[in-house]
């Protein structure tokens, strides 16, 4: 009861106030012609002159002061000189959309150029309609905008076969919620639209929107059509591929004054079927893999990795923030469970989300990929080898590369065309003959892009472990040639198997002491706990691997120094990973936007363990961190990076 009386109290002063002045003359109020058309109703645009009063301005238009302030929330702060006012055009005969004008209300910085753009209708037109235009635009003024051009884009529609929507811009609508509402992304809008945009989205514009992408595509390759940048092609099996050529240097990110919403999905809290190792191991600055200790402790020593990884992240998004970038961040808890981790896809604002970062079960991985998609939101994939999610799905990020396109980039990167001996070592196992020779395969590959390729020597050579030493010294050296440097390139994450064929090498070359070797591993060797490391010096090991951390570099030591004075304890690898993951990212979408995945190829960014290099086999589907370092094990007991 007493709320209702204050709010009675202050309804009454309110119009006291506006009643005042009654006793105002409205002689002295001059009545606006300009009318203009918002949301079906029509409205005189009245601009407030010094000395006018609300009181007066509703008597010469015969309309109550509560009826303008309906219409104009500001009057409440009291009217001020030059405000424009829309009045209720009562007097006006009842007209419908057959009218032969809109009416546009000039804003500051407008131009007949902008505005012969914006509503596709030509400057002789316009001002035709509006003969006092010709000596300049002025603020507020009302312009006539013939209708003749909105009917011949009605034509259109009628005649595009189903092929566009046209999309009428509403007051402070932006690209970006546009390409939400189509799922289509922002460049196609820009290419689809040039003539419309020359002077930037403004309210009222035609848009023109592929209606179905795929249809889309399908008529352009049928008709053999090439609208503006967008093509289309043909591969194989008639997958029909979708190539916007993006523009990389027109997102403002000061001027958008976009705030992005990241989410995290990380397993931070206890978890029943949580385990205490990781899907993937990462290495120290030696290039040798840590793992986290297994004491028991309160939370698993997983979830540990991924406070750290937490931690990293921030220390980018801090970095960042310092730069300028604004940032709304979000941290879901995930669980093994799918059914309870797909509940979060009803939580308030994953779905508003234009980055998600996560998760780490390989059981979400299909589940919230298909969200990303389904939403059109980046997801950032960053532990899992799995790469068939990738097919697609253009949203999605896979940091940790596949195995065989880690071997593909290795062999692409090492000289298999100099004057050697290739020697390609099979694990003598019907289980990973399959993957051997599909590595095999990358090897043959590399070798016929070289001019050389006839004369380069390449053998094949089956090993079993457990057979009788002799036989297999006398089948090793068979293989050597003693002029040359033998390269043994051994297609085996098996330790047992591993340390049985070193050792072998290892003692033959010995024996033989002015044999050149050169052996090419796996990362997960770095593992390995019963393989005498004097085997990786002495026999000159060449190692690939994703991650790779040099803290003799001076961003190393300032994250280092920062992660201490925060979070008082040491960086694990994981600390790193979410830092590289954060900044590289972010720093992304503040420079090119949220379509950053066209333009990843001009991001150039320095990173702590990691050198991201993410590519697409097509514009369907999604990219993969195809960057790997190369290590060299040296006969000074040092490990080196190659490249």
């Amino acid at each position: 009861m007493r709320l209702k009386n204050i709010l009675l109290i202050v309804f009454l002063l309110f119009f006291n106030a506006l009643y005042s002045q009654q006793t105002e003359t409205v002689n002295q109020v001059k009545k606006s012609t300009d009318k203009v058309k918002i949301e079906g109703k029509y409205y005189y645009i009245h601009i407030v002159r010094k000395g006018e009063s609300l009181y007066a301005i509703s008597k010469a238009y015969g309309v109550s002061q509560m009826e303008i302030a309906m219409d104009n929330p500001d009057i409440y702060l009291g009217i001020q000189v030059d405000q424009a006012l829309k009045i209720p055009a009562k007097d006006l005969p009842k007209q419908d959309e057959n009218d032969k004008y809109i009416y546009h209300i000039v804003k500051k910085g407008e131009t007949l150029f902008g505005l012969s753009k914006q509503y596709q209708v030509s400057i002789d037109d316009i001002v035709k309609a509006n003969p006092d235009v010709e000596s300049g635009l002025i603020l507020s003024q009302v312009l006539l905008i013939p209708r003749e051009r909105l009917s011949a884009l009605n034509q259109e529609v009628k005649k595009d076969s189903g092929l566009y929507i046209y999309h009428q811009v509403k007051p402070k609508e932006g690209l970006y919620s546009i390409s939400r509402l189509y799922k289509i992304d922002i460049h196609t809008i820009e290419d689809l639209n040039k003539d419309v945009l020359i002077n930037g989205l403004k309210s009222g514009s035609i848009l023109k929107i592929p209606k179905d992408k795929e249809q889309f595509i399908a008529n352009m390759n049928n008709q053999n059509i090439e609208l503006g940048n967008i093509k289309t092609q043909t591969v194989l099996q008639n997958e029909t591929i979708y190539s916007p050529k993006v523009k990389c240097d027109t997102f403002d990110y000061k001027r958008s004054k976009r705030v992005f919403n990241i989410s995290l999905l990380l397993p931070l809290l206890p978890d029943e079927q949580d385990a205490d190792s990781a899907d993937v191991a990462l290495q120290d600055s030696n290039g040798k893999l840590v793992e986290k200790s297994n004491e028991t402790e309160k939370i698993s020593s997983r979830a540990h990795n991924f406070l750290d990884f937490y931690e990293g992240f921030l220390i980018a998004v801090d970095s960042l923030k310092r730069d300028g970038l604004s940032l709304n961040i979000s941290v879901f808890n995930t669980t093994k469970n799918v059914n309870d981790s797909k509940k979060l896809f009803n939580e308030k604002g994953l779905k508003e989300s234009d980055l998600l970062i996560g998760p780490v079960y390989p059981e979400l991985l299909k589940p919230f990929g298909d969200f990303s998609k389904e939403n059109r939101i980046n997801i950032v994939s960053p532990l899992s080898q799995n790469n068939d999610l990738l097919t697609g799905n253009p949203y999605y990020f896979q940091v940790n590369a596949s195995l065989p396109v880690q071997f593909n980039e290795f062999v692409s990167n090492v000289d298999l065309c100099k004057d050697e001996n290739l020697v390609f070592v099979y694990e003598d196992d019907s289980s990973t003959l399959a993957i051997s020779k599909k590595y095999k395969e990358f090897v043959m590959n590399r070798m016929k892009q070289c001019a050389n390729s006839d004369s380069i020597h390449f053998k094949e050579f089956f090993y079993k472990p457990g057979v009788i030493t002799t036989e297999v010294k006398d089948k090793l050296n068979q293989s050597i040639i003693s002029d040359k440097e033998n390269v043994f390139i051994v297609s085996s994450e098996s330790e047992a198997f591993v340390s049985d064929f070193l050792s072998q090498l290892f003692a033959l070359n010995t024996y033989y002491n002015n044999y050149k070797v050169k052996v090419y591993g796996f990362p997960h060797w770095q593992k390995f706990k019963n393989v005498p490391i004097e085997y990786y010096y002495k026999l000159n090991l060449h190692l690939f691997t994703p991650f790779y951390v040099d803290y003799s570099r001076k961003p190393v030591k300032r994250f280092v120094d920062d992660y201490r004075h925060y979070y008082r304890s040491e960086p694990s690898q994981y600390a790193f990973q979410g830092y590289d993951i954060g900044f590289y990212f972010l720093k992304a979408m503040k420079k090119y936007g949220v379509d950053f995945k066209y333009c990843l190829k001009n991001q150039n960014v320095d990173l702590l363990q990691s050198d991201f290099k993410f590519e697409s086999n097509s514009s369907v589907d999604g990219f993969e961190n195809k960057s790997i370092f190369i290590l060299r094990y040296t006969q000074d007991l040092d490990i080196v990076k190659e490249n």
